[in-house]
């Protein structure tokens, strides 16, 4: 209501007229401006470092390969955004923990806290022992893992899932083989990490919002396929 009392000036008495375009654009600016800041600010509270939180969400291709159903598993750090995923066949609790090793590999932060949304292969059906048993494993391996249990976080999610699997072209997924599909997705992870510009972190790329972090300044590029991860960036620290 207020947006639509401020689309009218009053040139006489009795006569209103709509505002310039100008001041349509200035103000559809300044709402979008104030959206963005809330998210920045969602970001901040929620994940206030690397690592502190990280998305874990699967999306079935629709491709096999070797005769069983490509699965692709992808991570992102509601931090900075960076973001890392690997291809699996099978959709079970122990692909799941692998892929928490490739994550823990890969990144080069140490993880915190791993947020899913309880569906396959954290959790089967009616069931929940799937979901306990990946958690405890993880937990093992000393993540915490815990399905989203707030509004915040929900909406938060959903953010980050556009930006999972935006990039990777469904044209060049249907009917690729394994090595095509692991340049496409190669391709994706590189483009997105380093030169994709995100709005919720005021227009940055990933790379530049971890390069914004003291201890991670001195990245210049990541690459999930080429980067040793942090293991080798305790060994450098030391």
């Amino acid at each position: 209501m207020a947006l639509h009392n401020r689309m009218y000036q009053v040139g006489f008495p009795d006569v209103k007229s709509p505002i310039g375009l100008d001041g349509l654009c200035n103000e559809l600016d300044r709402t979008g401006q104030h959206h963005l800041d809330q998210i920045s600010s969602a970001l901040e509270s929620l994940a206030p470092r690397p690592g502190a939180l990280i998305y874990v969400e699967t999306r079935t291709l629709a491709i096999q390969l070797n005769g069983l159903e490509a699965v692709l598993f992808s991570a992102i750090d509601a931090s900075t955004f960076l973001q890392v995923a690997q291809i699996y066949v099978t959709m079970t609790t122990a692909a799941a923990v692998a892929f928490v090793d490739f994550i823990s590999s890969t990144v080069p932060f140490k993880i915190e806290r791993i947020v899913t949304r309880g569906e396959r292969p954290f959790k089967n059906g009616s069931s929940s022992q799937a979901q306990r048993q990946f958690s405890e494993i993880v937990k093992d391996k000393g993540f915490h893992h815990a399905p989203i249990s707030t509004a915040a976080e929900e909406a938060l999610f959903s953010l980050a899932s556009k930006l999972m699997f935006g990039g990777i072209s469904e044209g060049a997924i249907i009917g690729a083989s394994e090595g095509e599909l692991q340049r496409e997705l190669n391709h994706f992870l590189f483009f997105h990490n380093n030169y994709r510009s995100v709005p919720w972190i005021g227009g940055l790329t990933p790379l530049q919002k971890l390069g914004g972090f003291k201890e991670y300044e001195w990245m210049h590029s990541f690459d999930p396929f080429g980067y040793p991860g942090r293991k080798s960036m305790e060994r450098r620290a030391t």
